[in-house]
């Protein structure tokens, strides 16, 4: 649901509600559809034989898949959505797995949110469907920045923070996109990623925090690697994540996300970690999530030696925190970088009319 040509977001949220609750049109005549097989750009069989290959982790796409997929999310999982979604194993379940039915056109934000609607009267826990339902229209609020801002998928939204992370190391983007890091939950889903197309939010802002604040890479070093990774890439949404998580755009909050701390919070047992890191598998709990901590003695005693098994830590978390903390509140605090802002502010958040 995106508008287009607008200057300003007033009355935007008023047109989404609208637009969402509007009547679902019914589905074209598709007999005179092209056959693909008998299109000149048909696509060669070597790729099709690629794309269709079975596998456990990523679904096969369909409108039909698609109402089934969403059918069994209201019925069965949205209940634990809520309290679900910022662990990396318990999100694989109770997430909607919708996303990538959107991107391909499978399935509308009309037809999910009246869904939602009718499943309302039979769900307990409404916080979690109204939990759900708010990313529906946040879906959209990117795509429509993506529209009013396209510059967003090259360049700062917020212009000021040009000055920082000029240069790039070659060596930390090969390490951070082969999930050879050396911190577990990072180099985990690095690697989960590649082979399943998915990551849960919350892993998707800390590899990207790690990226850019951590390793102090900008941030279109790593956008584009992740955009061939995500089954369900979105550019409007990609990109605009992409740079709240960078730091980028001036008016959201600076989240430095600590991945030792996610790690032991949201997979305190290990289990997402030892899936994707099979070398750290036969270690105690707190050695999986912090290896480093191991002593000459421990070593020996797991048969396992950092730097060989398995890679040391790329950068000292507290030192690389520091560095990207002082760096970046010091150019938020800027004035150019407040007066952007303002701009920025006025022209994606929608205001109400004041009353005569």
């Amino acid at each position: 649901m995106v508008i287009r040509g607008l200057s300003s977001r007033n009355s935007w949220d008023a047109q989404w509600i609208k637009t969402a609750k509007s009547q679902i049109h019914p589905k074209p005549n598709m007999s005179n559809a092209v056959q693909i097989q008998d299109h000149p750009f048909a696509l060669d069989e070597e790729f099709i034989e690629k794309f269709n290959r079975p596998s456990e982790y990523m679904d096969k796409g369909g409108e039909s898949l698609a109402i089934k997929k969403l059918d069994n999310f209201l019925g069965s999982k949205v209940e634990n959505y809520w309290g679900s979604i910022s662990y990396p194993e318990k999100s694989r379940y109770y997430c909607s797995f919708i996303s990538t039915y959107l991107t391909y056109g499978n399935i509308t934000i009309k037809q999910i949110y009246q869904a939602c609607e009718v499943a309302k009267k039979n769900i307990h826990n409404k916080k979690s469907l109204d939990q759900f339902m708010a990313r529906l229209k946040w879906h959209c609020h990117f795509i429509q920045k993506l529209e009013m801002e396209p510059r967003i998928e090259f360049e700062n939204l917020n212009s000021a923070f040009n000055k920082l992370r000029e240069k790039k190391n070659k060596k930390y983007i090969k390490a951070w996109k082969e999930g050879k890091t050396g911190y577990p939950l990072i180099d985990a889903a690095m690697r989960c990623v590649k082979e399943t197309g998915y990551l849960n939010f919350r892993l998707r802002a800390t590899v990207v925090s790690f990226l850019t604040h951590l390793l102090w890479q900008p941030w279109q070093a790593g956008s584009g690697h992740l955009a061939r990774m995500f089954l369900d890439y979105e550019p409007g949404i990609h990109f605009s994540q992409f740079q709240m998580q960078a730091g980028t755009t001036g008016i959201n909050t600076i989240r430095i996300y600590n991945p030792i701390k996610q790690s032991k919070e949201k997979d305190k047992d290990a289990t997402f970690i030892k899936k994707w890191v099979p070398e750290l598998r036969n270690l105690p709990i707190e050695f999986i999530h912090e290896p480093w901590l191991m002593t000459q003695m421990d070593s020996i005693m797991y048969d396992f030696k950092l730097d060989k098994d398995y890679p040391k830590q790329i950068v000292e978390f507290n030192k690389a925190y520091k560095n990207a903390q002082d760096k970046l509140w010091q150019l938020k605090k800027d004035s150019e970088t407040k007066y952007i802002s303002q701009k920025i502010l006025k022209r994606h958040t929608s205001r109400r009319r004041r009353r005569a």
